[in-house]
């Protein structure tokens, strides 16, 4: 069976060492992060292939609910949290499971069971051409075929389609990644447009919707090669 990758984030020292120990002794599961939250550990879970996330709710710095808006990958998120009453928000951040605490051995290998079917369903059910981001604190699927472009707007990007633009947490080399690279180009650091949308160009910028987006100097020959366009 594959190993999961997972990440803790929990405010108790001793809480965390506890699931550090229960994960360490589960064969299936390998342990990347651990720590409370706050914005450097967000950044960091943020760029790290996890499949699982121990999320504590009631943090000093920053709590569960902030962590998970901030979250630009979609792990299946477990909730340990000795307040039932966060359960119905959690589940509605579309979490896999709510652990109250002190939980038992059998009750935490329940949860696991569960994230690894729905990992091995999510996997199964996502097309290729499809991209799942976080917008408004829901999951989103995008068409990749249906982007236009996206631009930088600060700690955000703006992805725009046809049909709407979608605000969504994440750098531009962190986004520019999850990209079909064969498609996509990022010809500005504040751009990266889909060559199958461009409707017009010269060297100093692309035409798409009637939007001019510039071109940056060292991007023109890769640009020209792509679009077999050479003048």
């Amino acid at each position: 069976m594959k190993t999961f990758k997972c990440a803790i984030i929990e405010d108790s020292s001793t809480q965390r060492k506890l699931l550090e120990q229960i994960i360490e002794k589960n064969k299936n599961l390998k342990l990347l992060h651990s720590s409370s939250a706050s914005v450097e550990s967000l950044a960091e879970v943020n760029t790290l292939k996890i499949d699982f996330l121990f999320l504590d709710i009631e943090m000093p710095v920053m709590n569960g609910f902030e962590f998970l808006a901030g979250l630009t990958i979609q792990p299946q998120v477990i909730i340990t949290s000795k307040e039932q009453k966060y359960a119905l928000e959690a589940f509605e951040f579309n979490v896999t499971d709510f652990l109250l605490k002190p939980f038992s051995n059998t009750r935490f290998e329940a949860a696991i069971t569960k994230a690894i079917d729905k990992a091995k369903s999510v996997k199964k059910k996502q097309p290729e051409s499809k991209l799942v981001v976080k917008h408004n604190l829901k999951q989103v699927e995008l068409n990749l075929h249906g982007i236009l472009y996206v631009e930088a707007l600060g700690d955000y990007v703006k992805v725009v389609t046809e049909e709407r633009n979608y605000i969504i947490l994440s750098t531009m080399n962190a986004f520019n990644k999850r990209l079909d690279s064969e498609n996509f180009i990022r010809i500005h650091k504040s751009y990266i447009v889909n060559l199958k949308m461009v409707e017009r160009y010269n060297h100093e910028f692309i035409e798409i919707k009637n939007k001019k987006i510039p071109i940056s100097r060292a991007k023109i020959v890769e640009l020209d090669q792509l679009l077999n366009c050479i003048d």
